[in-house]
């Protein structure tokens, strides 16, 4: 499943008027895709010009991207 997602401002502005966080929706039936549910806790990770978002499961943590 591929969809063209946009990040979106997000949180207070600084003094110049900046963002400096953003969020992005994800479906339900996207995150179903992922084996994930509304509510769970992830592990997000930036590598080589990709974010990383993976269900926050301590026994299946993959370190190599």
């Amino acid at each position: 499943m591929v969809r063209k997602k946009k990040l979106s401002p997000s949180g207070a502005k600084d003094e110049d008027g900046e963002y400096h966080n953003v969020h992005i929706n994800l479906h339900e039936d996207e995150l179903a895709v992922a084996s994930m549910n509304i509510g769970d806790e992830v592990f997000v990770r930036v590598r080589d010009n990709k974010i990383i978002i993976q269900k926050a499961d301590q026994d299946d943590v993959e370190h190599e991207f």
